[in-house]
């Protein structure tokens, strides 16, 4: 179980150590991140964080209550935040809300980033409970409590001692439409999914790829896979093509291009999965070592088929589990409004239909 803090210092380590004692297994601090965000910290400090290292030490662990500091979309490097690795690991979450005027808001913010991301939230623990608790804060809590759709309890030198149905978090599962509810229709509200913002490669001169030295392929191509990641290889080339000037992605200009990626793979300097691991994608995809393997992002300058299929599919899956969507008409629907897209063509209408087999499991052989 991850124990976040939703704000500096907002006694998620004490409450994971509790939890912990509780269920005779370990407490770990995996991240503070006082005065600054995680990879701010890090920075000062000299040092980086490794996410994957981060997440491979935490499993390794295997029974433990681990805390974090500073929020979900607190950055541990440039393209990956806590939320990310909360993502990666899988597991419930406890959010740590200090208790005061602002706590109705802190919880109900970071739940959305956490409904966001599909992730499952156990319990809201406000933190810092005064004895006695005056009016208003009892009034704050009972009102999040009938917001909310998870756990709402105390903890500190006020706390009700009200026991904590621990168990019932690890089985939490990430918040889902009431059953029987109603589809959305025109004129209802419904609940959206946030993507992220795309960020685009500013794009600068490249060199001819038929001709300019592979090390400075690479530095260019690293910078469009750093800034736009994760993303389909063909798109990475397009990028580069069209800033040395190219019209059409040949053969023979793809060639060095494809060569210089696998170059980069090969050190560390980013993260290839190769089509013949990923049949149903048809294509390379690539990323910064520091960044998500799946981000949910909005459409920015790229086509629908440029989108890779596992952020399509992921997509699918948080609009199943916020709007309750069931069939799949509906669901490519859904899949344009959120990237703002009005017409599905035949060409998307495959493209979205090769995501639902990801998203059921009958298309990732």
């Amino acid at each position: 179980m991850l124990v976040i803090g939703a704000v500096h210092g907002a006694g998620e380590t004490e409450v994971a150590a509790t939890i912990a004692e509780s269920l005779g297994v370990e407490s770990s601090v995996a991240l503070t991140a006082w005065g600054a965000s995680p990879v701010t910290n890090a920075r000062h400090a000299g040092q980086e964080i490794d996410p994957g290292a981060l997440a491979a030490d935490l499993r390794s662990r295997g029974d433990v209550v681990a805390s974090l500091s500073g929020g979900l979309l607190a950055p541990l490097t440039a393209g990956y935040c806590v939320r990310d690795l909360a993502r990666d690991l899988g597991w419930p979450i406890v959010l740590t809300v200090p208790a005061g005027p602002d706590a109705v808001n802190l919880a109900r913010l970071s739940l959305a980033a956490a409904r966001g991301a599909g992730l499952a939230v156990g319990a809201v623990v406000l933190t810092g409970w005064r004895d006695p608790p005056d009016r208003v804060l009892l009034d704050e809590r009972r009102l999040l409590d009938e917001l909310v759709s998870c756990d709402v309890v105390a903890f500190g030198a006020g706390d009700p001692a009200e026991p904590w149905d621990i168990a019932s978090w690890f089985e939490s599962e990430p918040s889902r439409p009431a059953p029987g509810a109603e589809p959305a229709s025109p004129g209802r509200a419904v609940a959206e999914v946030a993507l992220e913002a795309y960020r685009e490669w500013v794009a600068y001169e490249a060199g001819d790829p038929r001709s300019t030295p592979r090390p400075r392929i690479m530095d260019v191509l690293a910078d469009i896979i750093a800034a736009e990641g994760p993303m389909r290889a063909t798109r990475a080339y397009a990028l580069y093509n069209r800033a040395s000037g190219g019209k059409k992605l040949t053969t023979t200009a793809r060639a060095p291009l494809s060569s210089s990626v696998h170059w980069l793979a090969q050190e560390r300097r980013i993260v290839l999965v190769k089509r013949d691991e990923i049949p149903w994608q048809d294509d390379d995809l690539v990323r910064a070592p520091d960044a998500p393997a799946v981000s949910v992002r909005e459409l920015g300058p790229r086509t629908l088929e440029e989108v890779p299929l596992d952020e399509i599919a992921e997509l699918m899956r948080r609009l199943q589990a916020a709007q309750g969507i069931s069939d799949d008409a509906s669901m490519k629907r859904a899949v344009l409004h959120a990237y703002g897209l009005v017409r599905l063509t035949t060409r998307a209408d495959e493209y979205l239909g090769l995501a639902l087999g990801l998203l059921d499991g009958s298309g990732d052989q």
